[in-house]
Formats: C-alpha cells, structure tokens, sequence
C-alpha cells in the first residue's frame, strides 16, 4: 500500500514537472550571431543565420529583462512584465541598430584661430614630433620650416631659397623636407635652431625611406612593390602585389624575413576579365582565318602583342595594359601597442600580426555608418594611440574612432571648423586643419578638440 502511495506521488511529482509553465519569448533581429540574455543570470541564446531566436523562460512571476547585443550593433534592453509573461509565447522582434562608433561633439579649443603665418605665405604641410609642431611655409619661389610648441607659439624657424613640397617623419624620428629633386634633414637643436645636413635625392628618399614602413617590437618593416615581368607579360600574375618582410635590429645582415603579401584583388579582377576579352577575340579571329591557335597549340610565347591580328584585338590589348598600369593601391600600417595592422582599404581586409611577427588574424573592415563619405584613409594620433577613419561630407572633414580589435569604423563628429582644408592632421587630441586666408594673404591654422 505505502509503495502504491509512493509510486502515485512520484507520478504527480514528475507530471507537476513535465507541465511546467514556460513564456517563449521569440522573433527576429535581422542580424545573425546576436547574443541574448537574461540580466544577471547567465542564461541566455544566440540569433541564426537569417535573425530568428527563441528564449524559453521559466520564471513568470517577476519583471525580466533581456539584454541584446551583437559587435558592430547597438546594444538594447527590453524589460518584460510579469503579466507579459502568463501567455504562452512573446514576439520581441526589432531591427538591431548599427553602432555609430562616433567621437563627442568636437568644440573649437579657442576663439581665435591657433596660428597664422607671415603676410604672403602659405602653409603647405605640417608634422609632429616629439612635443614640437613643424610647419612647412611657401612663397612662390621659397620655403620656410617653422617650429612652433603645442600652444602655437613659435619656437624656430629657418629659411631655404628653393621649394619644399611636404614634410616627412621617417621611423627614425628623423625630419625630411621633401623637394620635386632634392630632399634635405633637419633637426632642432637644444637651443631651438634649425640645422641641417647634406641633401639627398629624390630617388634615394623614395628608394631608401619611404620602404620602411614602420618601426615594431625591435625590427623595421619594409614594403616591397611587386610587378609583372612586363605589362604584356601574362605567364605571371596581372597587376601589383605588396610583400612586407622585417629586419631585425640586433640582426641586420640576415635577409629580410616575410610577414605577409597583398594582391591587387580589384586590379586583377580587371584584368582578368578583359584578358578573357582578349582570348576569346583571339579564338573568333584564328578560327575565321583557318590561322594557327597559338594557345590550343601551346606554343604561345607570353608574349601579348604576339596575339594581336587587327584593329579590334589591339585595342582591346591596350585597354588591359591601362587597367594592369593603374596606380598603386592602398595598404596602411597601423601601429598599436601589441600589434601591428595592415589595412588593405581597397579589398576591406585587416592583417594583424603579433609580437613574434606572425599573422594573428585576418578579418574584413567595416565601415558601420556614414560609408559614402568614408574616403578610404585613416590618421594615426602616435600621442594617444588611437586611430580614425577620415570621412569628409559637403567638403567638411569628419573623425570616426577606429577599434582595431573589431575591425570597425564609424563615421564620427565633425573636426574641421570649415570646408576642404588643404591639410588635415591629428595630434594628441586634437584634429588640426590648415586653411589660407585669401584676404589677408595668410595661411591659417584651426584646431578643435577630439572628445571620445
């Protein structure tokens, strides 16, 4: 009789447990991979592939609040009520928002604008280095270098009877004035004057300097710019690809060591196609004129022009020799702390390699607001560390934070007080943009805080 008893209870017991009373809680987010939980409990799901979830929830008798939140999207909270909860199932459904990874409102630092050159000059570049502030000044035949600290008061300042075109700092920290053949640097004395050293050529800047990249965890970075054995020359790859490779400090006679390469994915793209063109006109043109087919022959020589039978299938041979020749695209070598990136801004690809010079991760750039104005270019700010996308809208100039661990960039808060500055740069906080006053025959310098 006790064991009946027992076994009836048992039943009821497990029947009370299988009957339970649950609320799904459903619907769809239009973006996949979106974690949703519980606040304060550790219970939670995850959207599919086409936004879709569904979360069982078993306390009914108190408020809820589940917590939606996915990179690149703003997180949201949605509070459900106890009588909500007594039906059967909930449809929560809303589109997830993109972040706006944006900088504060940014605030002019003064009323009166930060520098001002000489009557008749104007300010064709600027540069930072260490706590000082380089201006390059030109008149029509002359330059000026000037120096001015972080307040805008000037320093030093030095004149040359030829022109300047930019100024360059390479990764070791030394100050190039860059000419159309000559390049000159200078350093500033401890008593604030300008000297110099023997010029250099162009070619030895171009050569030499600009393939060092950078300066990271005790090497130096090159850049290497691969071609095709010849525009017309298609037994290799079409188009450009960029090798980067390190030289160790302590180790400078070994050879270089690779890091990683980037092909011109668009390039080749076009190339590709148009040699299709090429080929297929070729077989047409052969096939018409009961000619030898070099290429189902396979005694082709490579050699492109070797294909051309008219008018038709030369032009289409130039068209590929301008697309192959277009210029260089873009690869940016962001340094961080631990980490350095190479930003493919052309293919939205992002290169990180580590400490031990390995490539920890590849992943794609993603521009998450504002991408029609996005102009493809990021500014590292060396003071703070902190890297941001430029966007520029109705010729004013925009800042987005850039996170390099996500990958993402969103357009920010404007950071130039007016429209198109001739440079644009930032510096420790703060952005600085370099116009010229056409009345007064001077070229002026704006700076407005980065908040974030």
């Amino acid at each position: 009789m006790k064991r009946c008893f027992l076994v009836i209870v048992l039943l009821c017991l497990f029947g009370n447990l299988g009957a339970q009373n649950k609320t799904v809680v459903y619907g769809n987010l239009g973006v996949e991979n979106v974690n949703i939980s519980v606040l304060n409990t550790p219970y939670g799901t995850s959207s599919d592939g086409k936004g879709h979830y569904a979360l069982p929830v078993y306390d009914r008798s108190q408020q809820i609040n589940l917590y939606y939140s996915c990179i690149g999207y703003q997180d949201t909270i949605v509070s459900l009520l106890p009588k909500q909860l007594q039906q059967d199932s909930v449809n929560v459904s809303f589109r997830m928002r993109r972040q706006d990874y944006s900088l504060q409102e940014v605030g002019v630092t003064a009323s009166r604008d930060f520098y001002r050159s000489k009557r008749g000059r104007n300010i064709t570049d600027m540069a930072f280095l260490g706590d000082h502030i380089y201006l390059l000044e030109n008149k029509p035949k002359t330059s000026s270098m000037v120096v001015l600290d972080l307040e805008g008061t000037e320093k030093a300042r030095a004149d040359y009877d030829k022109l300047f075109e930019k100024l360059y700092v390479d990764c070791f920290h030394n100050m190039i004035l860059v000419g159309q053949d000559s390049c000159l640097q200078i350093y500033l004395t401890d008593q604030d004057n300008l000297l110099s050293v023997a010029p250099f050529s162009r070619e030895d800047y171009r050569d030499k300097l600009l393939r060092i990249v950078c300066e990271f965890n005790g090497a130096y970075i090159t850049k290497t710019v691969v071609h095709d054995r010849g525009i017309h020359w298609l037994k290799h790859n079409h188009g450009k690809s960029q090798n980067y490779e390190y030289i160790l400090k302590d180790d400078p006679e070994k050879p270089p060591h690779p890091l990683c390469s980037f092909l011109d994915t668009i390039g080749y793209i076009g190339c590709q196609s148009q040699l299709m063109a090429i080929v297929s006109e070729y077989h047409q043109v052969v096939a018409e004129e009961d000619g030898i087919d070099l290429l189902n022959e396979g005694v082709w020589d490579g050699y492109l022009l070797s294909l051309a039978q008219n008018g038709s299938l030369m032009f289409k041979i130039h068209w590929y020799c301008a697309i192959a020749a277009k210029k260089e695209y873009c690869i940016i070598p962001l340094l961080f702390k631990d980490y350095l990136q190479f930003v493919d801004v052309d293919n939205r690809e992002i290169v990180t390699i580590n400490k031990d010079f390995e490539v920890a991760s590849r992943r794609p750039l993603t521009v998450t607001s504002g991408e029609r104005y996005f102009k493809n270019e990021f500014l590292k700010d060396e003071a703070t560390g902190k890297a941001y996308g430029l966007f520029i809208k109705d010729g004013v100039n925009y800042l987005g934070l850039y996170h390099p661990t996500e990958g993402i960039v969103g357009m920010g808060s404007k950071a130039s007080k007016g429209s198109y500055p001739r440079v644009f740069r930032v510096n420790d906080g703060y952005a600085y943009s370099v116009f010229y006053d056409s009345n007064r025959k001077q070229g002026v310098i704006n700076r407005l805080k980065i908040n974030n």
